[in-house]
Order: structure tokens, then C-alpha cells, then sequence
């Protein structure tokens, strides 16, 4: 059960950091941050070489794409597509198991976890972007003052 509950409040940073990246810093950047994310994942995980950054960069392209119709200058724009991204991404994987066959059951609890982890992850999306925000005027101003 306590593993369960983990999985609820579960937040994905690698998406959090992709959508700032992406929102102060521009396409190239966070596709950057993206595919070198995935490949690092890739090379200190177990699992099947390319899969990761496979997927961070498709995390890239839906906040690419759907940062046309949200504006990720708002919050309500910020917790809506990081919330869609964090599902998507949760989709992607599962498709991506049942592709390989990997013989993964896929329980309507997992599919409460995925819901309730791209809630939380869009919700957090504001002040985690308030945040690195405030930390990177401090340090430019910082360097630009020395």
C-alpha cells in the first residue's frame, strides 16, 4: 500500500524542467536538455537503449505542440500542459510496454497513480517555474553585477 501511495503523489521533474526550459530558454534548449535527459536515463538504467530519450523527446514535441493552443506564459496554461504532458508521457510508456510485450498488467489503480501524478505534477508547475525564475534573475543579476 505504501507503495501505491508513492506512486500517487509521484512528481515528474525531467517534464517540469523540459516545460521551464522550453518556456524561458527556447525550442532548442529544452530540446537539448530533453534528448541529453533521456540519453544520461538511458545510459545509468537498466532498460532498453533509447527508450528514454525516445520519450523525453516526444514529452518535448507535445509541450512544442500543445504550448500553441495553452499559453506556458500562464499558470492555468502552465498546469494544463504539463498536466497533458505527464499523461501523455504515462500513455506513451504503457503503449510502448504493450508494443515490446513486456506482459505488464495495466490496472485501473495504475491508471488512478498516472491521473493523480499529472494533477499533482501541473500544480506544482507555477511555483517551481516562480521559483527557478526568481533563482535565475538572482544569479544573472549576480554575474552581471561582478
Amino acid at each position: 500500500m505504501s507503495h501505491f501511495l508513492s506512486r500517487l503523489i509521484d512528481v515528474d521533474l525531467i517534464v517540469l524542467f523540459i516545460a521551464y526550459l522550453f518556456m524561458s530558454r527556447g525550442e532548442k534548449g529544452a530540446g537539448a536538455f530533453a534528448f541529453c535527459q533521456g540519453l544520461l536515463t538511458d545510459i545509468f538504467s537498466g532498460g532498453f537503449v533509447g527508450l528514454f530519450a525516445l520519450l523525453y523527446l516526444v514529452v518535448f514535441l507535445g509541450i512544442r505542440i500543445g504550448s500553441r493552443p495553452l499559453d506556458l506564459l500562464s499558470s492555468g496554461g502552465q498546469v494544463a500542459l504539463v498536466s497533458v504532458s505527464v499523461f501523455l508521457k504515462g500513455l506513451f510508456v504503457i503503449g510502448l510496454h504493450h508494443l515490446f510485450s513486456l506482459n505488464i498488467m495495466f490496472s485501473f489503480m495504475d491508471l488512478l497513480a498516472l491521473i493523480s501524478s499529472s494533477v499533482i505534477t501541473g500544480l506544482v508547475a507555477p511555483f517551481l517555474f516562480y521559483l527557478l525564475n526568481f533563482l535565475d534573475r538572482i544569479f544573472v543579476e549576480g554575474y552581471e553585477a561582478s
